[in-house]
């Protein structure tokens, strides 16, 4: 049967556009510990956090100064705030950002103090939003060893543009900076630091990372030097399974356990090493040590299942609150419904909910967009959640369908649609790599073959993928999991260990 995509209008609230995206390490070439993620137990008190982060917070701070010819470490405190500008008007707007730089309890070696805010104006269009950072005001001292350098801000300019690509389940973002400093030292006479960058970043409810790739010269009285410094911070929630001891009586056997990490590191090599200088490592590193936080989830009973190839993948979903309902009463060899695959999807995206309000505050009943998908189904503020994201489909004849068994190709079309990465697949991709290519549908060839490209999906022992079967609720168990798995991992070692080791 035809598949429709129902590609709705997204409707995102603006100020996921405000607070969404790049800044939690400044823009200086420094580290961060990087924002928080919400918690399980915080996301369903409030699920307006939506499993996102907030970048404004007060983080550890640590950057590599080049400025007297030495790299020196510095060591202090990071400030991000932001504030006004969230209303709408024509889908362009307004709003402020300010990065604070100061010496922490722990003293450096050399001292920088640094107050910088950025008056960014954003346009969307479509999915995408466009946001150009430009600076009004900036105000900076550093000093070493009782030299002092001070910013001259009448030569100087910093300017930052960054792109983002809102798909339901993760939001992409990639930028371009460029930046002249104009320093004065005690006898007057000028240092000029001359920069040059990309950012690239991502942020999902399971994994936010975000890398810079910057390109320096600094020119002093009498030298110059050239360098490259890589920041990156990556934040993620990681799954480990806690058995309880057996030294003492104890009720269950055990429970899952929810790790909440942080993890930054900064790279640089040195190309022109200034010639009074030619003593210094022209490589180094620093990191910021991992900040962990811990929250306990249940570890549902399905010794019913033991032995069964999904049984670790139900579990798991089951305790992230992805699976609802008695675990016992969970059939794994069930075809899992279309409705239900919605939903579990919708849960391990995080996309708020819509509430199921029969009524307007007209008191006119509310149009239903979906015939078979009404208001007093279990589904139904989950398949709306998707439908009002861009991410929902029906069938041909306007019905979603919402007891119908999900074919495999429909679930990985999802999928792959929700991560926004269709284009990991050539734009025409008349075949895949499975040897049952032929029987896939023409609109699900590209989404499929982009899941095998990212490591999503393989084939059989003969190398099928079996499009057109119907998934059991154990193989939509296993889909999500693995999914979800994509973006606590995979997607953390593209944007952060991959392109921190790439110099260029």
């Amino acid at each position: 049967m035809k598949i429709v995509f129902l590609c709705a209008v997204v409707t995102m609230l603006m100020s996921s556009f405000v607070y969404a995206g790049a800044g939690t390490m400044g823009f200086h070439g420094g580290i961060s510990e990087g924002s928080r993620m919400p918690t399980t137990i915080e996301r369903m008190l409030d699920p307006s956090l939506n499993g996102r982060r907030n970048i404004a917070g007060t983080y550890a701070y640590r950057e590599m100064v080049f400025l007297f010819g030495t790299p020196v470490e510095f060591e202090g405190t990071l400030i991000v705030s932001q504030s006004g500008g969230v209303s709408e008007n024509n889908n362009m707007g307004t709003f402020t950002v300010r990065h604070e730089v100061f010496p922490g309890a722990v003293m450096s070696e050399v001292v920088i103090d640094r107050d910088i805010t950025f008056n960014v104006n954003y346009r969307r269009e479509g999915n995408q939003v466009i946001k150009t950072y430009a600076v009004t005001n900036w105000v900076e001292d550093i000093e070493l060893d009782g030299m002092w350098l001070t910013l001259d801000l009448d030569q100087s300019y910093f300017t930052i543009s960054i792109i983002e690509d809102h798909n339901p389940g993760v939001v992409f973002y990639r930028g371009d900076m460029s930046k002249r400093a104009v320093f004065i030292d005690d006898a007057g006479d000028q240092v000029i630091k001359e920069s040059s960058g990309v950012i690239y970043g991502f942020d999902s409810p399971w994994s936010s990372t975000e890398t810079h790739r910057i390109d320096s010269w600094v020119f002093g009285s009498g030298w110059q030097m050239s360098y490259q410094v890589r920041p990156s911070v990556s934040v993620s929630k990681s799954m480990q399974y806690s058995p309880t001891s057996s030294v003492a009586p104890i009720s269950f056997s055990g429970n899952y356990m929810e790790i909440l990490q942080n993890q930054s590191a900064l790279v640089y090599d040195i190309f022109t090493v200034p010639q009074p200088f030619h003593f210094i490592e022209t490589s180094g590193s620093t990191t910021i040590p991992s900040r962990n936080t811990f929250e306990q989830l249940i570890a549902p009973n399905t010794a019913f299942l033991r032995g069964h190839f999904a049984e670790e993948d139900i579990r798991r979903l089951f305790a992230m609150q992805i699976l609802s309902g008695e675990p016992s009463h969970f059939l794994p060899n069930q075809m899992m419904t279309r409705g239900e695959f919605v939903q579990a999807l919708t849960r391990a995206i995080r996309l708020p909910a819509m509430q199921a309000t029969p009524m307007a505050a007209n008191n006119q009943v509310i149009r239903i967009v979906f015939p078979d998908v009404l208001s007093d189904r279990s589904e139904y503020p989950y398949i709306m959640a998707a439908f009002r994201s861009g991410l929902a489909f029906g069938r041909n004849n306007g019905h979603f369908d919402i007891d119908a068994p999900i074919p495999r190709e429909e679930a990985i079309v999802i999928l792959i649609r929700s991560l926004g990465l269709e284009n990991m697949a050539p734009v025409l991709t008349p075949v895949t790599m499975f040897a049952d290519s032929h029987q896939i549908s023409d609109w699900a060839t590209r989404e499929i073959q982009a899941s095998h490209n990212i490591g999503l999906i393989s084939g059989d022992e003969n190398g099928n993928f079996r499009p057109r079967d119907y998934i059991s609720k154990a193989e939509g168990a296993a889909f999500i999991n693995r999914f979800i798995d994509y973006m606590r991992e995979d997607l953390v070692i593209d944007y952060s260990e991959r392109m921190i080791n790439f110099v260029g």
